[in-house]
């Protein structure tokens, strides 16, 4: 296949984080980007997330994703500067301390394990802690903790503030936000000339489909299965009294942080739950649960507001970006599953290098091309 010329207009259909950051990096090169989103900007995952980013760990880490995932860590220091000057908007980006508890030997042994290669990696100091100085860091750690690994160094963002910082960056750079419920692409001889919608249709020479768990949806547009599916979190937020927490804790898959809003926020759950974004009783007794197994002390919290939202998870649980296999011209960048935030810069830079024809700066891209779902 030819690589398409660097389109003068390119159409994003979703205004989540990628969506958002790819168009403002689009029309910084000089495309004329129009998005296009059926709810509002950042009203779903991009929103309610918790924005602190853990490089070192998760599907794909470190094999293959770990340059991946320390370029899209290391973007984010830069961008949040450019994006508070351009924008006006102050996303909150910080550095602090992560701490992942573990309370058997199993999970001490296997954490341990993993140290031998996060250990030598320099964006971070990663070592281990054991109970004593685990509760020296943070006294209100539960004291039945074996101990745990620290990472000092770890990033951390508000979400929503980041996603609207994007979005209003990419407006001075004159993207345009429109809102409409897409329908599905006009093709002409195999080459797609832009997408319909709800009341009309608009013409581009590219077409990003940004769309989160809703990606899928997508799949009849393309005539090629986009496997991505939803997976419900939810988080509560808690009002704390005394000092805010020194540093984030971890275990299994939940997490409590101090946030800038002076409230805790601790999560998450990880429902298979089709497209219900509702709250649950269920939600909040598995998060509290595990809440009170990190910190017990904070059972005298105060449960402020609770909130769910649906990542987007692919079949293989890597994200999805490149062009869409039969396509020249439509480009896929979805499935972060949880770590949308942290991977955003590495998902949108990826995409604006695919669709300009630029060599890419982005590590490990040749990984998360769609084309690995394409069977035999």
């Amino acid at each position: 296949t030819t690589m398409p010329k660097k389109p003068k207009d390119v159409i994003i259909v979703g205004a989540g984080i990628v969506g958002c950051l790819t168009g403002y990096l689009l029309a910084k090169e000089g495309v004329q980007v129009t998005i296009i989103e059926k709810d509002s900007v950042a009203s779903h995952a991009s929103v309610f997330a918790f924005g602190e980013m853990g490089a070192l760990e998760g599907t794909g880490i470190p094999d293959p994703l770990l340059d991946f995932s320390l370029w899209s860590n290391r973007k984010h220091k830069q961008l949040y500067e450019e994006l508070k000057e351009t924008s006006g908007i102050d996303s909150h980006f910080r550095i602090g301390d992560r701490l992942t508890l573990s309370f058997d030997d199993s999970s001490a042994e296997h954490a341990k394990r993993n140290l031998e290669w996060q250990s030598p990696i320099p964006d971070f100091d990663t070592y281990w802690v054991d109970s004593k100085q685990a509760r020296d860091i943070e006294p209100r750690v539960n004291p039945e903790a074996l101990g745990g690994v620290l990472v000092k160094g770890a990033g951390s963002t508000e979400p929503y503030r980041y996603t609207l910082a994007a979005a209003q960056a990419g407006e001075k750079m004159g993207v345009t936000m429109i809102l409409r419920n897409v329908t599905g692409l006009i093709s002409s001889q195999g080459v797609c000339t832009g997408v319909k919608f709800d009341g009309g249709e608009l013409n581009s020479e590219s077409v990003v489909l940004a769309m989160g768990p809703w990606a899928n949806v997508a799949s009849e547009w393309c005539k090629f299965e986009i496997p991505i599916s939803p997976l419900k979190g939810q988080i509560l937020r808690l009002n704390l009294p005394g000092d805010p927490l020194k540093c984030s804790i971890h275990y299994g898959g939940s997490y409590l942080g101090s946030k800038p809003d002076g409230l805790v926020w601790a999560g998450t759950t990880e429902e298979e739950a089709g497209f219900d974004e509702q709250i649950t009783p269920e939600g909040r007794n598995k998060v509290m649960e595990d809440l009170l197994q990190m910190a017990p002390s904070l059972n005298v919290s105060e449960l402020v507001h609770q909130t769910a939202c649906l990542r987007p998870v692919s079949s293989d649980g890597l994200p999805v970006i490149g062009k869409v296999p039969g396509w020249n011209n439509v480009y896929l960048g979805t499935g972060a599953g949880r770590k949308g935030i942290l991977w955003s810069t590495g998902m949108s830079y990826g995409l604006k290098d695919i669709i300009l024809g630029n060599p890419a700066e982005v590590p490990g891209l040749a990984f998360l091309d769609p084309i690995r779902f394409v069977t035999a």
